[in-house]
C-alpha cells in the first residue's frame, strides 16, 4: 500500500520549487524515472493531478498549490524532530549537508575544511557542488540550507554575507604567441574556452568586460579548462586559486585586459529568516572567521 511519506513530498516539493524534474533529480542525485514515479504515485494516492506543463517549465495545479503548503509545514517540522532527537539521544556524529559552487567546492574548500573537521570532530560532511545558479535554486528549494556560491544572487528570498574575495585572471599557454597584456577590442582575435552558462565565474567575467563572449568551447570544470588552455593557443578567464600552481610552473601566463580587473565575492547564502541547525552555524560561523586567514 501506497502511503505520502517525507521521501515522496521531499521530492514533490523540489520539483515544485525547481518547477523541472531534471534539475530536481541533479540536486537530489537520484534519476529521472525515479522522480517522474514518485509524482505519479503521490499523483494516484491522491487521485488528482499536481502538475501541468507550463510554457518553459511546470506548474502546480490548484491541488498541487494546496498539497505544497502543507508539504512544507511537514517537512519543516520533520527537520525539528530530527534535530530535537539527535539532542535528546545525543548522537555522536551531525551531519552537514553544504551545496556549493564549483571553484569554491574544487579549490577553496579543500584548503579549510580540514580545519574545521580538526575542531568539530564529531561531524560528517556531505558537499554537492554544481554551479552558482543550481546552488542557489537548491537553497531555493530547501534542499540545502547553506550554500557557498561565487555569483550575484537573483533573488530577494536569500540572506547573502561575503567570507572571501576572489580575483579571476586571464590565461594563455606560456608557449602562446598571445600578449601579456591585450585591450578588450583585442579579445575579438583570440579563441575562447570558457565555463557553461549559468556558472558564477562566467557571469562575472561577461559583467567585468561588458560583452558578450562567443566562446569556442563551454566546459564545466575550470581545471579542464586550465589544462585545454595549456595545450591550445586559446585565452580563458579563471580564477586564481584554480591556475596559481600553474602559473609558478610557467606552463600558464597570466593575460591582463587594460585597464580590467576582475574580482567577486565568495558568499555564504541561507534563505531569510530560516533557523540554522548548530552544526551548521558552527560552519557558518567558522566560514566568518576564517576570511582573515585566507587574505
Amino acid at each position: 500500500m501506497e502511503v505520502l511519506d517525507y521521501h515522496k513530498l521531499r521530492i514533490f516539493k523540489t520539483v515544485a520549487d525547481l518547477k523541472s524534474i531534471s534539475k530536481a533529480a541533479h540536486i537530489l542525485f537520484i534519476s529521472q524515472p525515479t522522480v517522474t514515479l514518485q509524482i505519479k504515485k503521490i499523483e494516484n494516492y491522491l487521485g488528482t493531478a499536481l502538475f501541468r506543463r507550463g510554457k518553459n517549465n511546470l506548474e502546480l495545479t490548484e491541488e498541487g498549490k494546496l498539497l505544497y503548503r502543507y508539504a512544507e509545514k511537514i517537512l519543516n517540522q520533520y527537520t525539528e524532530l530530527e534535530e530535537e532527537l539527535k539532542e535528546v539521544k545525543r548522537e555522536k556524529f551531525s551531519i552537514l549537508n553544504i551545496a556549493t559552487s564549483s571553484t569554491i567546492g574544487n579549490f577553496l574548500l579543500p584548503k579549510i575544511v580540514p580545519k574545521f573537521l580538526r575542531e568539530n570532530s564529531n561531524i560528517k560532511l556531505n558537499l554537492f557542488v554544481g554551479n552558482s545558479k543550481e546552488v542557489e535554486e537548491a537553497v531555493l528549494s530547501k534542499v540545502f540550507n547553506l550554500g557557498l556560491i561565487e555569483d550575484k544572487i537573483e533573488s530577494n528570498k536569500l540572506s547573502v554575507k561575503k567570507f572571501f574575495e576572489d580575483e579571476i585572471v586571464g590565461i594563455a599557454s606560456a608557449n602562446s604567441p598571445i600578449p601579456k597584456e591585450i585591450s578588450l577590442q583585442d579579445l575579438k582575435k583570440y579563441k575562447l574556452i570558457m565555463r557553461e552558462q549559468g556558472s558564477g565565474t562566467r557571469n562575472v567575467v561577461e559583467k567585468s568586460l561588458g560583452v558578450k563572449l562567443e566562446p569556442v568551447m563551454e566546459v564545466s570544470s575550470s581545471k579542464a579548462i586550465a589544462k585545454l588552455v595549456e595545450n591550445s593557443d586559446c585565452l580563458s578567464f579563471v580564477s586564481r586559486f584554480v591556475v596559481s600552481e600553474m602559473l609558478s610552473c610557467r606552463v600558464l601566463k597570466e593575460i591582463k585586459v587594460r585597464g580590467i580587473s576582475i574580482k567577486r565575492n565568495f558568499s555564504i547564502i541561507t534563505q531569510k529568516n530560516i533557523r540554522l541547525s548548530k552544526t551548521e552555524s558552527a560552519f557558518h560561523h567558522f566560514l566568518t572567521k576564517i576570511r582573515e586567514e585566507l587574505a
